[in-house]
């Protein structure tokens, strides 16, 4: 097929002249077209061409930039209905049921901002668009979390378990304790001398249909583990239990609890490597017996919606999120679609002992290490 002329000298001055008139002959840097959990921002790419009839080059141009546009909000529309707001609802599962998110959803895509513009050699044009996951403004968080003034307390730890102490103190550098933390639940034939690598990650015993299991498996074995400075005594299985039934004991109160931190952490973070973890913009952390230690209900929504739950990062180096003296704990599991970290019970006892004293799950200090 014998192209033009016209097109031919339209394609040479979209190269001369692009600077000039506002797109840039060649990219400025390089974007990934996907949700980017990590940066919070989802990307897309589109692509354009000028129709053949179009008559000069600033027609040409402009054709061309608006197919590239139409091309990037369809495809952004894609990817934000397949983002998971939680383990089982997608964007998409919540526009089907819920008609105010949907026209809120709509104007976030249509806001979707331009990031890059690029004329093709071929007189096409290539434009690239962001919409932020979390932020005061324009944001999907914005479109998708209803606010509300209600926050639920965190809840209390578990009077009958004994907290982990930490193997690590204010003066640990923060890759050493990921180094020095170990799981608290350990499968037969794994054993702390031999720790695990990437090519054989620790696999939890723990899935969704067997969580009330759990339990007997970390009380039983907390005791030998080596992250514990102490025994862990007047221990109360939820179970029938050679364990003798111990005393009861007395229900603290906030201050009480908070004089029991050892760590005063800036922050917590979640070691999740080896677990397949899946982000999701409102995570849970949940203990053993399924209690949720953190959740959305547990903040400020103002909050959630600029910042973002928890940073999911995966690079020990970068967790700068939950401070200088981050406390560390590892997940023995995750469940809900892999979305939810699972604490083993001492742990998030600590975590909330912690939490009372430095307040660093109400102010969001929390990064989900993950690979």
């Amino acid at each position: 097929m014998k192209v033009p002329k016209f097109l031919t000298a339209v394609a040479t001055a979209a190269i001369l002249f692009a600077t000039s008139l506002g797109c840039s002959a060649a990219p400025k840097a390089s974007y990934v077209e996907g949700v980017d959990w990590k940066n919070q921002v989802v990307t897309v790419i589109g692509e354009g061409i000028a129709p053949p009839d179009a008559v000069n080059f600033t027609q040409a141009k402009g054709m061309a930039v608006k197919a590239a546009k139409a091309d990037a909000y369809r495809k952004m529309g894609e990817l934000i209905n397949g983002v998971r707001v939680d383990g089982e609802t997608t964007v998409e599962k919540m526009l089907t049921t819920r008609d105010v998110v949907q026209l809120r959803v709509s104007a976030t895509i249509k806001g979707a901002k331009v990031i890059e513009e690029t004329l093709l050699s071929d007189g096409g044009c290539r434009v690239v668009m962001q919409v932020p996951l979390f932020g005061v403004s324009d944001s999907l968080a914005g479109a998708v979390f209803e606010k509300s003034t209600a926050i639920d307390p965190f809840p209390e730890p578990v009077l009958d378990v004994d907290p982990s102490t930490m193997p690590y103190n204010s003066a640990t550098p923060v890759k050493r304790r990921f180094e020095v933390t170990k799981v608290t639940v350990e499968e037969e034939g794994y054993t702390p001398s031999a720790p695990t690598t990437p090519t054989t990650p620790y696999k939890s015993p723990l899935t969704r249909m067997a969580v009330p299991t759990l339990d007997s498996i970390i009380l039983q074995k907390v005791a030998a583990n080596s992250i514990y400075q102490q025994p862990v005594q007047n221990v109360q299985l939820a179970y029938d239990s050679p364990v003798a039934t111990p005393q009861k004991r007395v229900k603290k109160s906030v201050e009480e609890y908070a004089a029991m931190a050892e760590g005063y952490y800036t922050g917590l973070v979640v070691d999740c490597r080896g677990l397949d973890l899946q982000p999701v913009m409102s995570p849970v952390i949940k203990n053993s017996n399924g209690t949720k230690i953190y959740g959305h209900k547990n903040l400020d929504i103002e909050e959630v919606i600029a910042r973002g739950m928890a940073d999911y990062i995966d690079d020990p180096d970068h967790v700068d999120r939950a401070g200088v003296n981050p406390l560390v704990v590892k997940a023995v599991a995750v469940e809900n679609f892999n979305s939810n970290p699972v604490l083993a019970i001492p742990d998030s006892n600590r975590v909330l002992i912690e939490n009372h004293a430095t307040k660093f799950l109400k102010e969001l200090n929390v990064v989900f290490l993950f690979d």
